[in-house]
C-alpha cells in the first residue's frame, strides 16, 4: 500500500532567491484572478515567501497582457490616477532632500514614468534614466521629457558602476526572480553616499496574516517573491548599505489592500473590483451585476478598513512598506 500523502516528505524546493537559504517549508498556494494555483515556499532563514517552480514564460506573458497595465491612456481612471499622482509627488518631494543638484536618478521598473517625471519637474538638473519592459507602460514613459529609457530588465542594462546618486524601485523587488543578485547588482551602481529606495508587499503584515491567501498583494504569478523588511535590511547590510527610513503608512496601496482581501476572502473570483477598475470589462464578463455588488461592499467596507490601516501603521505592520538605504563605500 503505497504512503499517504500526509506521511510523504514534502520536497525540498529551491534556494530562497533572496538570501540563499537551503531551509524552506511549503506555503498554501497562490490563486490568480483566472484561478490557476502557484505553489510557494518559505524560507526558514529569513522569511521570504516566493513561488516554487517559478512560472513559465508562457504564464508571465498571459500576466502581463495589455489589460495588467490599464485599457486607455491611463492604468486607472482620473480619480485614481490622481490620488496616485499625489502619492508619487511627495514621494519625489522626499526622495529630493539632500540629493545632488546634478544627481544621476534610476528607476528601475518605472513603469510610466511618472515618478521621474516628478522629479524633474521638481529638479530640473537631475539626469533622468529609467528601465522598462516593452510594452504600455514603456510607451507612456518614453513621452517623459529628459528621461533616458532603457526597454528591458535590469539585466539588459549597461551602466557602470558607481554611476548613480539614488535608484528607486517601487513596487518592483517582488516581480523579479532573484531579488538578492539584483540588489547585489544595484548597490554596485550606487556611488558612495548614494541612496536606493524600495517600496514592496510586506510578507510579515497584519494584513498578510489576516487574509492568507485571500491578500490582494500576493498578486501570483507576477509577485515571483515576498520578503519581509527584515530579510531586505540583512542581505543589504551585507552589501555596505545601511537603513535610513522605514515606512509603514501607504495610504495609496495599503487601504485598498483591505477592500480587495475582504473581497477575495467573500468571493472566489479574484480582484474581480479591481479589474474593473483598470477597465478590463472582459475579465469575468458573465457576471455582469458582481462588480457593482463588489463596489458597494467596499464602500461598506471603507470606514474598518480605515481604521484597520491606522491600526497597522500604529503597529508597524504595514501591508507594503517603503525603505531607504545609503551605501557607505
Amino acid at each position: 500500500m503505497p504512503p499517504s500523502s500526509a506521511s510523504a516528505p514534502a520536497p525540498a524546493g529551491r534556494p530562497c532567491p533572496l538570501c540563499g537559504g537551503p531551509a524552506t517549508e511549503t506555503l498554501p498556494p497562490a490563486h490568480d484572478e483566472h484561478r490557476s494555483s502557484f505553489p510557494r515556499r518559505q524560507c526558514r532563514t529569513c522569511g521570504t515567501a516566493f513561488l516554487d517552480p517559478q512560472p513559465t514564460a508562457a504564464q508571465l506573458t498571459a500576466a502581463y497582457a495589455t489589460t495588467y497595465y490599464g485599457t486607455g491612456t491611463t492604468k486607472f481612471p482620473a480619480p485614481i490616477e490622481r490620488l496616485r499622482e499625489a502619492a508619487a509627488d511627495g514621494r519625489a518631494r522626499r526622495l529630493l532632500a539632500g540629493l545632488p543638484e546634478h544627481a544621476r536618478v534610476l528607476d528601475v521598473g518605472c513603469g510610466d514614468g511618472r515618478l521621474l517625471r516628478l522629479l524633474g519637474r521638481r529638479a530640473p538638473a537631475i539626469e533622468l534614466h529609467g528601465i522598462e519592459l516593452p510594452g504600455p507602460a514603456a510607451d507612456r514613459a518614453a513621452t517623459v521629457p529628459g528621461l533616458h529609457l532603457q526597454r528591458g530588465s535590469l539585466d539588459d542594462a549597461t551602466y557602470p558602476d558607481g554611476h548613480f546618486d539614488l535608484i528607486c524601485l517601487v513596487h518592483v523587488l517582488e516581480h523579479l526572480p532573484e531579488p538578492g543578485a539584483a540588489l547585489q547588482r544595484l548597490a554596485r551602481l550606487l556611488r558612495p553616499g548614494g541612496r536606493l529606495l524600495l517600496s514592496f508587499p510586506n510578507v510579515a503584515s497584519a494584513q498578510a496574516r489576516v487574509f492568507g491567501t485571500a491578500w490582494f498583494h500576493l498578486d501570483a504569478p507576477r509577485h515571483l517573491v515576498l520578503p519581509p523588511p527584515a530579510a531586505i535590511e540583512h542581505v543589504l547590510s551585507r552589501r555596505g548599505l545601511v537603513p535610513e527610513t522605514l515606512q509603514h503608512a501607504c495610504w495609496e496601496q495599503n487601504l485598498y489592500g483591505w477592500l480587495q482581501s475582504a473581497l477575495n476572502a467573500i468571493d472566489p473570483d479574484r480582484n474581480l473590483l479591481y479589474e474593473r477598475l483598470k477597465g478590463n470589462r472582459s475579465h469575468r464578463a458573465n457576471r455582469r451585476i458582481a462588480p457593482a455588488i463588489h463596489a458597494l461592499l467596499a464602500v461598506i467596507l471603507m470606514p474598518p478598513a480605515v481604521l484597520a490601516e491606522v491600526a497597522a501603521t500604529l503597529a508597524r505592520s504595514g501591508a507594503t512598506v517603503e525603505m531607504t538605504f545609503r551605501k557607505l563605500s
